[in-house]
């Protein structure tokens, strides 16, 4: 299908998404400059019949999340309207949701789960306080930012307390997550999303649902009529039986047996993390490697949260030289990258070895595949690095501070108008955010390069960017 060049006020920038009733798109919002996130739907599909509870569902996103300000939660700006298409203009986060990161990493560290489930809570208390329920929280529509940070996102079929609009079937929401009385499509509260929050914890704590069956019909079977196994009691890695009745808790079949609030659930893993503070060293190190905040139980910065274990690169590598190797795998891992990198940095002794350990976290091919594409300008910026040595692939292994290379006037004036043909207008920005960052040329190349998902466009956009002007 043709894209449109704007909509509304807002320059669209590249399709982040496309499916059968819309287009999500990465925008830029030319009067305060900066980048914005546009959900779209074809109002052919909202003035259908068929399209009623789509256009409803759509239009309460907007009026849901409007009302809102939280770190949290993904902010919404407009709801607007075309000839053609109604969108909404949302916050754009950089990031990758965390079905994305459970895919790759099961069972996240126990550090990592409190935090994450701690950030949720708070969000869900914001909108709970403001009459608003999710009723489908869900690893896929839990973003985490390249800075650790989860915000909620897709209030689509939210409910709002007093709103004067149709409500929609009770039974909306994703198998597995949804509550009892979801199911049965009995009267529901807020305490819809404390279930699916207790799902969520279950699932990260032990690397599996707690309802996981062949059919939705067995998985809604198990929701009404199963107890699931306690945490502590399943195989693997053990896990502490403190979680054991927060779980069951946050999952009574009763809502008025489970937590009272969002505030309640949050405050008992506050509680539990402060009994067994410092009792998994490998928490806090993810949790320093997210950028995410230790705290001690009054919310107070830990002291010397700066210099825990895993915070700084090991030392046969430069934090600069592994720089792009983090940016690059970010983009299919997220904030659990630095992590990966920094830990397969302690064991490689050369570029490729290092490359190879970090494509073994990419089950995908095509993800591999991509990656590797994006570090192919890294290769020779390292080489560019001085202090190296030579490992058996031939790449410098960095142990000094990378050597910066200046970026002459006219290689930047060449790559902004290399840039203008895939991005259009957006590009200067675009360009001016990656030369304050730069180290090199190679290193701005790697930057632009990264502003697009398709690997055939990046390629095309390296392999121009690597002419010699004129």
């Amino acid at each position: 299908m043709e894209h449109p060049k704007r909509l509304g006020k807002y320059d669209i920038v590249q399709v982040l998404g496309e499916g059968a009733m819309g287009v999500v798109y990465k925008g830029h919002d030319p009067g305060i400059d900066r980048p914005v996130a546009i959900k779209t739907i074809r109002k052919a599909l909202m003035e259908a019949d068929a399209g009623i509870d789509l256009a409803a569902r759509f239009r309460n996103e907007a009026k849901a999340v409007g009302r809102l300000s939280h770190p949290g939660i993904v902010a919404i700006y407009e709801y607007g309207e075309d000839e053609a298409t109604a969108f909404i203009a949302m916050e754009y986060v950089q990031g990758r949701d965390l079905a994305q990161i459970l895919g790759a990493t099961p069972r996240l560290p126990e550090g990592t789960v409190i935090r994450f489930m701690q950030q949720l809570l708070d969000a869900l208390d914001c909108a709970h306080r403001h009459g608003v329920w999710h009723r489908d929280i869900k690893p896929a529509n839990l973003i985490v930012t390249t800075d650790g940070l989860l915000k909620v996102t897709d209030f689509g079929i939210a409910r709002i307390e007093s709103a004067a609009l149709t409500q929609m079937a009770a039974t909306i929401g994703t198998p597995g997550y949804m509550a009892p009385e979801q199911y049965m499509g009995e009267a529901i509260d807020h305490r819809v999303d404390i279930f699916a929050a207790g799902v969520l914890l279950y699932r990260m704590l032990a690397g599996r649902s707690p309802f996981a069956a062949d059919s939705a019909e067995a998985v809604m079977y198990q929701v009404l009529n199963k107890d699931p196994e306690p945490p502590s009691q399943l195989p693997g890695p053990a896990l502490p039986s403190s979680f054991d009745p927060i779980v069951a808790r946050a999952l009574a079949k009763a809502p008025q047996q489970r937590f009272a609030s969002a505030r309640e659930f949050r405050d008992a893993l506050a509680e539990r993390s402060a009994l067994h503070a410092g009792s998994a060293a490998d928490d806090a190190t993810v949790v320093a490697s997210l950028h995410l905040p230790l705290r001690r139980a009054d919310g107070q910065p830990a002291s010397g949260a700066a210099s825990r274990p895993g915070s700084a690169p090991p030392s046969r590598w430069d934090a600069a030289s592994l720089a792009p190797m983090e940016a690059a795998l970010t983009r299919f891992m997220g904030p659990m990258a630095r992590v990966l990198v920094r830990e397969a940095a302690r064991t490689a002794t050369d570029l490729d070895a290092l490359r190879d350990a970090l494509c073994q976290h990419l089950p995908d091919a095509g993800d591999r595949a991509r990656f590797i594409t994006l570090l192919s300008g890294f290769g020779s910026a390292a080489r560019a690095t001085g202090g190296g040595t030579a490992g058996s692939g031939g790449a410098a292994v960095a142990t000094g501070a990378a050597v910066e290379v200046p970026i002459t006037p006219e290689a930047a004036e060449h790559a902004r108008l290399v840039l203008s043909r895939e991005l259009g207008p957006i590009a200067k920005v675009v360009l001016k955010k990656a030369m304050a960052q730069a180290r090199s040329p190679q290193h701005l190349h790697e930057l632009l390069a990264q502003q697009l998902d398709d690997p055939a466009q990046r390629a095309r956009l390296l392999d121009a960017l690597r002419r010699k002007p004129g």
